[in-house]
């Protein structure tokens, strides 16, 4: 699709037909190729409404490095679905760039972002941040603490055996269940 001869209204009526139809891997070519269906996405993800503010992150997500500037950006968002997404996204560009943004994202108020921010944490491999997940290891979300453990198990640190130790003998079945698994993963 040559999204160049749109004008803006078309460009803007396009991109809320792609992300209806959860077209991202076209809306993320597009946006590489057009800064104006790259800035409607960004616009999108501010606003923070509803499906498509998730709709535009996995659609940045699809653009990759440029996109994560955007997404950085959105990690301070007064809304916490819109920091929780971009979290998200950032973990699927896999930039270890973002890693001290996404660190800082295990101390959100918010269960939903700390969890992602634990997630995309993982997808990176970001063994420099291991020590920051094993003190996010005892947050008070169950949630939380297994996507922690999920991460943990991503980036396969032996410094974490100790901590998955703990919660295998003391969390609930479920968080001790997954500890279980990861330390056997890591131990190969």
């Amino acid at each position: 699709m040559e999204s160049e001869k749109l004008n803006q209204v078309q460009i803007m009526l396009l991109v809320t037909q792609l992300l209806s139809e959860m077209r991202f891997d076209e809306l993320g070519d597009l946006a590489r190729k057009d800064e104006r269906v790259f800035d409607h996405l960004v616009q999108t993800l501010r606003g923070g409404k509803g499906p498509f503010c998730f709709f535009a992150a996995t659609a940045l997500s699809k653009v990759g490095e440029a996109a994560v500037e955007p997404l950085i950006e959105a990690l301070q968002h007064s809304q916490y679905p819109v920091r929780q997404v971009a979290a998200l996204a950032l973990g699927e560009i896999r930039d270890p760039r973002v890693v001290g943004r996404l660190v800082e994202g295990l101390g959100d108020e918010y269960e939903a972002v700390r969890q992602a921010a634990a997630v995309s944490l993982g997808k990176i491999g970001a063994v420099e941040a291991v020590e920051p997940l094993l003190r996010a290891i005892g947050d008070e979300s169950e949630i939380v603490r297994r996507a922690v453990v999920n991460a943990l198990g991503m980036i396969g640190d032996e410094r974490a055996l100790p901590d998955l130790a703990r919660l295998e003998a003391e969390d609930t079945e479920a968080v001790a269940e997954r500890a279980r698994e990861v330390i056997r993963q890591i131990r190969g």
